[in-house]
C-alpha cells in the first residue's frame, strides 16, 4: 500500500480514467475534455490501461501529441487473484479499486472519470471543494429516484435500506487522505469476500465501505443519461446505458457529444471510431426520443422530482 503524505506543498491534482483497448479512444476524449476545463497547468492526466499493447500505447501518445497535452499511461498490473473469488467478473472489473497501488503518491485530489464521460464546464472549483472530512464526493445514482427498488438493492449488497447510493462514474477523491483510511483497499477486500453478491462490482463495494461517509454533489457533476433531461446546466456528461455518442444508433440527446468525438478524433489513429449515423438512423433516433418522452412520462416525472431536490448539493 502506498504511504501517501497528508501535508505537502508539492502535491498536485489529477484526473484519471480507466480503459481497455476497446475504450481507449473514448477514454482519451474524456481526458481531453477535462484538460480543456482546468486552468492550472499542474493538473496531471492519467490513463489506467487494462491489457494495452504497444500499438495502443502509441495511439494514446499520438492523440495526446495531436492535442498538445500529456497523458501519463499507467499499465494496470493485475495482482495474483489466486484463491480469490472473482465470480463472473473479469479482473478488469475491479481495476480502479487498485488505483492506490498504481498511481504515484504526490497527488492531493484525484478526479476519477469513467471512459464514457465528457467534461463540459470548468473543474477548478470542484478540485477546491471542501469534502468536510469525507473520503470522496459523488452524485446519487439514477436508481435513487426509486426508493423501493433501491432499498432492495441496498439490502442485497449489505447496506441499510435507506442509505444513499452513488454512481461511481465520477468520483472526487481525497487522495492524500488514503494514508489515513484506504477505502479502495477496503472495497476490494470486501468484493473478494463474496463477489457473486454484486451486480456492479466495484461500484457496489465502494458504496458499502463508504456508506453514509461520502459527500453528495449536485447532479450536474455526473449527469447520467437517465437524469440528463432534468439537469439544467450539466458539468460532466455520463453516457450510461448501451447507446454511446460514438455509436451509429446514438440517442437524440447525445448528438452534440457525437460531434465532439467526431471532431476531436479526426486526424488521429482513431478517426473511424465515431460512426456517422445515416439519415434513417437520425430520424429513428428523433422518433425514439419523442416516443420515450410520451410512454415513460410518469417515470421521468418521478426522476425529475428527485433530482430537482438534489440540485445545489455539495457544490453549485
Amino acid at each position: 500500500m502506498l504511504a501517501i503524505p497528508t501535508q505537502r506543498d508539492d502535491l498536485s491534482d489529477a484526473v484519471i480514467t480507466c480503459a481497455d483497448m476497446r475504450m481507449l479512444p473514448a477514454a482519451c476524449c474524456a481526458l481531453l475534455s477535462a484538460k480543456r476545463n482546468v486552468s492550472s497547468a499542474s493538473v496531471r492526466f492519467f490513463l489506467l490501461g487494462i491489457g494495452l499493447d504497444d500499438g495502443g500505447r502509441e495511439r494514446v501518445a499520438g492523440f495526446a501529441k495531436h492535442h498538445g497535452f500529456a497523458i501519463e499511461v499507467v499499465d494496470f498490473v493485475a495482482p495474483s487473484f489466486e484463491g480469490q473469488a472473482l465470480g463472473r467478473w473479469p479482473a478488469s472489473a475491479v481495476a480502479r479499486l487498485y488505483m492506490d497501488e498504481q498511481l504515484p503518491s504526490d497527488i492531493r485530489r484525484l478526479l476519477y472519470l469513467d471512459a464514457d464521460t465528457l467534461v463540459v464546464t470548468p473543474l477548478d472549483t470542484l478540485f477546491g471543494l471542501d469534502l468536510k472530512g469525507h473520503p470522496l464526493a459523488a452524485v446519487d445514482d439514477f436508481l435513487m429516484a426509486f426508493p423501493r427498488n433501491m432499498a432492495v438493492r441496498n439490502v442485497q449488497i449489505g447496506m441499510a435500506a435507506d442509505s444513499r447510493y452513488f454512481n461511481s462514474g465520477v468520483l472526487l477523491i481525497d487522495w492524500a487522505g488514503l494514508a489515513r483510511r484506504n477505502f479502495l483497499k477496503e472495497a476490494r477486500d470486501l468484493f473478494f469476500q463474496d463477489s457473486h453478491r454484486y451486480d456492479c462490482p466495484d461500484q457496489d463495494a465502494l458504496n458499502v465501505v463508504t456508506e453514509r461517509d461520502w459527500l453528495a454533489l449536485d447532479p450536474k457533476w455526473n449527469a447520467q443519461t437517465g437524469i440528463l433531461a432534468f439537469v439544467p446546466s450539466p458539468a460532466i456528461l455520463h453516457f450510461t446505458g448501451p447507446k454511446k455518442p460514438w455509436h451509429p444508433r446514438l440517442q437524440w440527446m447525445h448528438r452534440e457529444s457525437h460531434q465532439f468525438y467526431k471532431r476531436e478524433l479526426a486526424g488521429t489513429a482513431w478517426a473511424d471510431f465515431c460512426a456517422t449515423p445515416s439519415l434513417f438512423a437520425r430520424v429513428r433516433s428523433l422518433l425514439s426520443h419523442v416516443l420515450i418522452q410520451v410512454t415513460k412520462r410518469r417515470k421521468h416525472r418521478i426522476t425529475e422530482r428527485y433530482f430537482e431536490a438534489q440540485q445545489g448539493a455539495g457544490l453549485r
